[in-house]
């Protein structure tokens, strides 16, 4: 028979290496490792879509994300090699970065991810195996060989009967032969020094069963089948050593000891496979593992749910919990920010506003640098909450909406009272479901709210605990239609309510006439681009940008709509780059609209998130996945910090906040402050200037008067590079920071340090 040798050869494929970025900041949940990574004195440890290290003696913590350049897809394992000082990340996209702790850059590599003839469920990378100069990468179609001198892709394997691609879970070298357990194709073998790997007839295959792992200890082989059986290899049998009766997570050897781990157990034998550790005992939490090793005589455990913990051989029951403070997830739902505090919910519906299957999550909340979350189990274990209102006569109280549970009412991060169908006029789809969504206050302190698919779709709790439900019936009809979804809620300084729904466009309430009005309908009606609206916000003018799931609206005059029924919204039109008139964000789904100090517009979408001038017409910034730290391109939420300008941005893939430079104007410059002061050697981010009036001249100059940078304020703050006029950075020494109002009626001047 004639044998076909299939070749398949990578070339190298390489996005530039990154560096971090001083404008950004992550804000990523660091709970949910799905693997770990020791050596060089560190523990590695690998969340949702972000790594940190764990530095043994020092306990220093040092976060790699997006932020350094990361991927900020979903990881699905590390691997550190001591050899070359560089850290491995493998996605389950294909994806491959490779991180550089001395000089903290990121390489990114592409190859597999660019090779259409590998489906993308195969592209999964499962586990890396340093071998002399090579790196073995199991994957989901089989092996790739990595060489570590060079950071080049060699030759890839396709090691199925006819050379197919097969799942490889695990590979190890024993004797000179390279093993690769897969799933479906048994053990299979090979001699590692043959230079035609790529032929798949050379690989043996012993038995048809499927494993998880294959890992070397003490001149011998160990396999852990499908069936959490652990069996050693002799020639070519296989001898059960131990049974395990949950699934085996994860398998591996460190320093010479063998460690297996379940959901709820972790096993470590020594050398000799006789139990050193068996830790089963978790009185401090309910444990769902994902990975352990052993390092340096501590046993690290990864955890979906708590993050990194670290316990003693001689005392497994005391745990010590490492991972970096964070919320509790990446997939934020929505936002809501005042100065230096942030909430943040994970609810989720889909684009139906079916919420099932319902989802467990808490909720977040950062006050100056520190998080506090409350878990699912602190808040009456109501699921699905989507959003937040922060009482603005007292911040310490906040209103959760639950797209099941009603609404609760939230004190100083504890739960206070929680108002479903048994104890207020509130209205179920169906049982205890009442799917509130959108919730605000007016400026008399009242909180109002809509409730979906049914007829009292509105409410109103007053500031005294009482409720007023309003019938919505002829407005939104069809009360019971599956399709009846009401999404954010916005009231505008008269007091009129407006909020979105489903397939009724924009709906309006006025309580001083009890008036309900809408827009909706296309070019003939209402102009909307579509009667699914998402997000609203109002803006400095009281005008309503409106955005839908097709495409942006604005609504001059919003209250108009209860006096004229035949009201519509308003497309912006700008002019692209060879001059042709189109419509601004025509097809995008809008999921949240943000108006900052400036008036300025940041607009979230599922192809990034947009910051527009005030009237739409120019886009300043436009940030995406691939040209900025953002974790996902499907963008959530954004919201802005007034007092300091910060813009945090919602992902379905994580939070991070930009540091933006528009804050609220004020009336003086009382609280005029320049941040950081002094700069020190080594910053290289922006100087913040804030306290300024809209309008403000800024002048920067050294200590001999010479004019270093100008610039006037657009909101109440500014920033500088600390260079002259953005050429070379300024050497050390004290500068003036001359300020006067727009009148020039009112002046101030600081100072800055600059130590280089």
């Amino acid at each position: 028979m004639k044998r076909i040798v299939l070749l398949f050869f990578f070339f190298s494929l390489f996005s530039q290496a990154q560096e971090q970025n001083p404008n950004w900041e992550d804000l990523f949940s660091y709970y949910s490792i799905q693997d770990i990574s020791t050596g060089g004195g560190k523990v590695f440890a690998a969340a949702e879509n972000s790594v940190f290290s764990y530095r043994i003696g020092t306990q220093e913590i040092e976060k790699i994300s997006s932020i350094q350049g990361l991927s900020s897809e979903k990881i699905n394992t590390i691997y550190y090699s001591a050899n070359y000082n560089l850290l491995f990340i493998g996605y389950k996209t294909g994806l491959m970065d490779v991180y550089n702790p001395q000089d903290k850059t990121v390489l990114k590599v592409i190859n597999i991810t660019e090779k259409v003839t590998i489906t993308p469920a195969n592209r999964r990378i499962n586990h890396f195996y340093e071998y002399g100069d090579k790196l073995f990468i199991s994957t989901n179609y089989g092996i790739s060989e990595f060489r570590l001198n060079n950071l080049e892709f060699g030759d890839t394997y396709f090691i199925g009967d006819a050379g197919e691609q097969l799942q490889v879970t695990q590979t190890t070298v024993f004797n000179d032969k390279i093993y690769a357990a897969t799933q479906q194709g048994g053990l299979r073998f090979s001699d590692v020094n043959s230079p035609n790997l790529v032929d798949f007839s050379l690989w043996q295959n012993i038995t048809n069963n499927s494993f998880r792992g294959v890992v070397t200890l003490n001149n011998a082989v160990y396999i852990m089948s499908n069936n959490n059986t652990l069996q050693q290899l002799q020639g070519n049998n296989f001898i059960n050593k131990d049974q395990f009766n949950q699934e085996v997570r994860d398998f591996r050897v460190n320093e010479e000891k063998l460690i297996v781990t379940t959901s709820n157990r972790v096993k470590i034998y020594d050398n000799q496979l006789s139990t050193l550790v068996n830790i089963s005992n978790f009185s401090d939490f309910s444990p769902n593992l994902s990975s352990a090793t052993i390092f340096q005589e501590v046993i690290y455990l990864g955890d979906l749910n708590e993050g990194l913990l670290a316990a003693t051989p001689s005392n497994t029951s005391a745990f010590q919990f490492l991972s970096p403070d964070g919320p509790l997830r990446n997939d934020v739902f929505s936002l809501s920010v005042i100065p230096n505090e942030v909430w943040v919910t994970y609810g989720e519906y889909d684009v139906f506003f079916n919420p099932y299957p319902l989802k467990r999550a808490g909720v977040s909340h950062l006050v100056n640098e520190e998080w506090i979350n409350i878990p699912f189990e602190s808040l009456d274990e109501t699921e699905e909450i989507t959003r937040t209102a922060i009482n603005p006569s007292n911040t310490n109280q906040v209103f959760l909406s639950s797209f099941f549970g009603g609404v609760l009412d939230i004190q100083d991060n504890e739960l206070q009272n929680k108002y479903d169908i048994t104890n207020s006029p509130l209205q179920s789809v169906v049982g205890n479901d009442v799917r509130v969504n959108g919730i605000a206050f007016d400026r008399d302190g009242n909180l109002w709210g809509n409730v979906s698919r049914v007829d009292n779709g509105l409410f109103k709790l007053s500031s005294g605990g009482s409720f007023q439900v309003f019938d919505t019936s002829e407005i939104v009809p069809g009360g019971g239609n599956d399709n009846l979804g009401l999404s954010e809620l916005i009231i505008d300084n008269s007091g009129n309510v407006y909020f979105g729904s489903y397939i009724d466009g924009i709906v309006g309430y006025q309580p001083s006439t009890n008036t309900f009005a809408k827009v909706k309908g296309g070019e003939t009606a209402g102009n909307l681009p579509n009667n699914y609206v998402k997000s609203l916000a109002l803006d400095n003018n009281n005008q309503l940008w409106v955005g839908t799931a097709r495409g942006l609206r604005v609504l001059y005059g919003p209250s108009g709509m209860f006096d004229d029924p035949n009201t519509s919204a308003n497309e912006i039109i700008i002019l692209d780059d060879d001059g042709v008139a189109q419509e601004l964000l025509v097809g995008s789904s809008i999921s949240a609209i943000t108006v900052d100090g400036n008036n300025n517009k940041w607009i979230a979408t599922e192809a990034g998130a947009f910051y527009l001038s005030s009237n739409g017409q120019e886009t300043i910034y436009r940030f995406t996945k691939e040209n900025s730290p953002l974790p996902s391109n499907s963008v959530t939420d954004i919201e802005v910090d007034e007092a300091s300008g910060k813009v945090y941005i919602g992902t379905s893939n994580g939070l991070v906040a930009f540091r933006g430079t528009a804050t609220s104007s004020v009336e003086t410059f009382d609280e005029v402050r320049a941040f950081p002061n002094p700069v020190r050697p080594g910053y290289s981010g922006m100087v913040t200037i804030d306290g300024l009036r809209e309008g403000a001249n800024v002048k920067i100059t050294d200590i001999e008067g010479n004019l270093v940078y100008e610039v006037f304020s657009e909101g109440g703050s500014v920033q500088w590079d600390s260079r002259a006029f953005g050429k070379h950075k300024v050497a050390s020494g004290v500068y003036m920071v001359l300020i006067s109002s727009k009148d020039q009626l009112e002046t101030k001047v600081t100072k800055i340090m600059v130590i280089r």
